[in-house]
């Protein structure tokens, strides 16, 4: 039988969004806006750091990790290193540091960074991807695969101009609390069967929601959406159960 070849028309593999890769939970991440609040918090990083998404989207990420060296001595803070970093456009290597465990020992934590820069230099969205350090080290090796740019290489920007940011908020209702519930780590399934709608439904309005906010990912979504203030990180109880 004849081997067919690809039709030249045919579209190329689309790049998988990293919210689709995080939000099966593992492995355990967050994601922060160049404001330094939290846009992002899957499952895993619920049940590694104690906070439920509701409780941690839009804070302040150094007030909900409270992370510190293994030293004791205070890590996250406003403008911490990590930021720091980013902001003047420096790679940032993996790190180690220790968080609060409630009445047990502190866990110790392994982080790699994503570095995901924006429209504008100053507006960029930093994923941590967490490994507790005392179930071993293969993952942290795997994962520092992500991690850029190595000196001499430049991180390519996600869109080439900034978009146009409209006064007034762009999306619907409905279309808002998709976004929030993206944010909170949730894969189309299971959004989609939290708002008893269809999965096709949810796919549409995440597409639409992509193409108002003129963006290329989920990530660069939620992150806007944060940064003008259309997603709280608690929405009203109501509006969340509709």
């Amino acid at each position: 039988m004849p081997r067919k070849h690809p039709s030249k028309d045919a579209p190329a593999p689309s790049r998988p969004d990293l919210l689709d890769v995080l939000a099966s939970g593992f492995p355990p991440a967050f994601a922060t806006d160049a404001d330094e609040r939290i846009v992002f918090w899957n499952k895993g990083a619920e049940e590694l750091l104690g906070h439920s998404a509701e409780k941690a989207l839009g804070r302040p990420c150094f007030a909900v990790v409270g992370g510190r060296d293994l030293y004791g001595n205070r890590f996250c803070h406003h403008g911490c290193s990590v930021v720091s970093a980013t902001r003047d456009q420096e790679p940032v290597n993996s790190y180690e540091f220790t968080v609060p465990a409630g009445s047990t020992d502190p866990k110790h934590l392994n982080v790699t960074v994503v570095q995901i820069p924006g429209q504008r230099p100053e507006l960029f969205t930093i994923v941590h991807i967490l490994q507790q350090v005392d179930h071993g080290s293969r993952l942290a090796t795997l994962l520092r695969q992500l991690e850029g740019p190595k000196p001499g290489e430049t991180l390519t920007p996600l869109s080439v101009a900034p978009p146009p940011v409209p006064d007034d908020p762009p999306l619907t209702d409905r279309e808002r609390e998709i976004l929030h519930w993206v944010a909170a780590g949730l894969q189309n399934k299971e959004i989609a069967h939290k708002l008893d709608i269809s999965l096709a439904t949810v796919r549409n309005h995440i597409h639409r929601i992509l193409e108002k906010l003129e963006v290329h990912s989920k990530l660069e979504a939620v992150s806007l959406a944060f940064r003008r203030g259309w997603v709280a990180g608690d929405q009203p109880q109501d509006q969340l159960e509709n």
